[in-house]
């Protein structure tokens, strides 16, 4: 995890294909554990970072307030 430029706790969960609903699942839990282990008053940001999101899962991290991010993977396999 890290910062934004605003200085909120944001967690990036990577992936290099398509995701759907357990990438979700996976970052929320992410995104508590974070938010316990830090006492954490404000919200923690969580980006799901992949190629494309199915429809289901899009509207997952609608439901959760996480955000996506479409980005290609490059070079290797």
């Amino acid at each position: 995890y890290g910062e934004d430029r605003d200085g909120r706790t944001v967690v990036l969960e990577l992936k290099r294909r398509r995701v759907g609903p357990d990438a979700v699942g996976q970052l929320g839990r992410y995104v508590d554990a974070l938010e316990r282990d830090l006492h954490a008053e404000t919200e923690v940001r969580g980006m799901l970072v992949a190629p494309s999101v199915t429809d289901r899962a899009r509207r997952m991290l609608a439901e959760r307030g996480l955000e996506f991010v479409a980005l290609a993977p490059t070079g290797g396999e």
